[in-house]
């Protein structure tokens, strides 16, 4: 059985090498070198409306979960801005466990949905999990 732990700030390095691990494989193979990815996992944990959870198997840490809260007008939503499974977990239903298991750690919060991005490669994962398309489109600017 997999449990969401919220996160602190001790969880940083053991979250920041596993980012590493994960973003490293197929299908992004990035380099992210460790002190970037415990910049980007502390961008994570900062402000008041940020959260982050630990995904757990007994003892041990099998991924990670971060986002932020937005405030609206009707209820708040929670983004999420990163979701991670050690690769000796994936493919073992940790992901979809994480995300059945969040809206009851967010309750308490007047949270009414969950908001994400998606890899396309990853939309069929999401749309099982009972997420859908909106017709927001995700667009950037390089400089």
């Amino acid at each position: 059985m997999l449990f969401l732990r919220p996160c602190d700030k001790t969880d940083i390095p053991n979250a920041a090498q596993m980012f590493c691990r994960v973003y490293g494989d197929a299908p992004l193979h990035e380099n992210w070198p460790l002190d970037r990815a415990e910049k980007r996992i502390s961008t994570y944990l900062s402000g008041t409306h940020a959260r982050g959870f630990a995904m757990t198997i007994e003892t041990q840490t099998v991924g990670y979960l971060f986002g932020r809260i937005i405030v609206s007008a009707q209820c708040n939503s929670f983004y999420v801005d990163d979701i991670f499974v050690h690769p000796n977990y994936q493919r073992q239903g940790c992901g979809s466990m994480a995300l059945s298991a969040l809206p009851d750690e967010l309750n308490k919060d007047n949270i009414c949905k969950i908001e994400l991005h998606a890899l396309n490669e990853d939309v069929s994962f999401y749309e099982k999990n009972g997420f859908q398309r909106t017709a927001f489109v995700n667009m950037e600017k390089t400089f």
